[in-house]
């Protein structure tokens, strides 16, 4: 076939003498590259040519908010253009990935959250297989609605700065494998909860329902972060297909009596009150990491429930376990063998400092490692 007849078979026009060869790439990938271009920018190709006057209504994927500088806009400034742009979208165009990046808001207007709620049902309808909304507003956060995602296809989901609530029973997202929570309240949910998720990343959230404590229930999670919290603690359930695990313990005092990540106030009706909130959970964890800036009142209480750690080939741990005059916490480690197995110890200190040996019992100089990117 010559050429000429397959680039136009292919939805592409060959190059022309001046050298536009994007042009020449067929319509597929051009609905790629599009993909890549804030919605705003993607919209404008419209006027290139005559070819490229549809090709944004077929772009894989969407990104909301980003053609405004380090200044996310307001839903109410986008309302207009979003709401044409998903509705003049083709409806048999593939969506892969949408993402959404709003700036904060004082007060909430209920016009501005019913918007962007019909948004991200919009393209969940749509089958977008990544969804990603970040709201720019940690001290108040957006309430997302109450109605359950359905979806066959999401398989990556990330959200920040908003509310949630019975939004975080995913079990009506079958495929859904990667799950990102960050500075968000989570004060309304039981559980999180999801039987096909393998990672899953928390960072600086609130955590609190009505005096008890959220339930993580992901029985087949491959890697967790759990990177600081506040207000109260989550708790883990099993994971017997845990690889990898990070957690870090409450990071500053909040200055409420109540607050059991300060103080280890726990209600008498709570159902935790003798239970493990984190270690058991994480007992079939192959590498763990344990992280704590502050007084470790979390991992105090839960190694006296510490069960055995069978799988654990590394444990990673900061200078904070050395630091008691008495190393109650490193103590109680060490002295017990639910933590040695065939583990291997590493420790990450700020500052020189010496430890003995497990198998030998000689003392070891320690140099200053400081903290690797996690």
């Amino acid at each position: 076939m010559p050429p000429s007849k397959r680039a136009k078979l292919d939805g592409a026009a060959l190059p022309d003498a001046g050298g536009d060869r994007i042009s020449a790439l067929p319509d597929d990938a051009l609905h790629h590259v599009l993909a890549f271009l804030p919605a705003e920018d993607a919209v404008r190709t419209c006027v290139l040519a005559r070819r490229w006057r549809h090709l944004w209504k077929s772009a894989t994927g969407l990104r909301i908010g980003f053609g405004h500088g380090d200044t996310p806009p307001f839903v109410d400034s986008l309302r207009h253009f979003v709401n044409h742009l998903l509705l003049l979208r083709k409806r048999d165009s593939c969506l892969l990935t949408c993402e959404l990046r709003l700036g904060p808001r004082v007060y909430w207007l209920v016009e501005e959250r019913n918007n962007l709620n019909l948004w991200i049902r919009h393209v969940v309808d749509r089958e977008v297989r990544m969804l990603r909304l970040e709201i720019h507003d940690f001290y108040y956060g957006f309430h997302l609605d109450n109605l359950p995602l359905v979806s066959q296809h999401l398989k990556t989901l990330a959200l920040i700065g908003v509310c949630l609530n019975s939004l975080c029973n995913f079990s009506n997202c079958p495929n859904l494998e990667h799950l990102v929570i960050a500075e968000s309240y989570i004060y309304e949910a039981p559980q999180i909860s999801s039987k096909s998720l393998k990672h899953l990343s928390i960072n600086d959230c609130y955590f609190g329902y009505k005096g008890s404590h959220t339930l993580i229930c992901t029985p087949n999670l491959v890697s967790l972060r759990l990177d600081g919290h506040f207000a109260s603690v989550p708790v883990l359930g099993s994971m017997p297909s845990l690889k990898e695990a990070f957690a870090r313990d409450h990071i500053w005092d909040c200055g409420s009596e109540d607050c059991f990540s300060c103080n280890g106030f726990i209600p008498d009706e709570s159902d935790y009150k003798n239970k493990c909130f984190l270690l058991q959970g994480l007992s079939e964890a192959e590498n763990l990491t344990l992280m704590c800036d502050y007084n470790g009142v979390v991992f105090r209480r839960d190694l006296e429930w510490c069960p055995t750690f069978n799988n654990l080939r590394t444990l990673l741990l900061n200078e904070w376990w050395c630091l008691d005059p008495d190393f109650y916490g490193l103590n109680l480690i060490s002295s017990t063998h639910r933590f040695w197995r065939s583990s291997t110890f590493i420790f990450l200190l700020r500052f020189p400092f010496q430890v003995r040996k497990r198998k030998t019992g000689r003392l070891i100089d320690l140099p200053s490692l400081g903290y690797p990117e996690m």
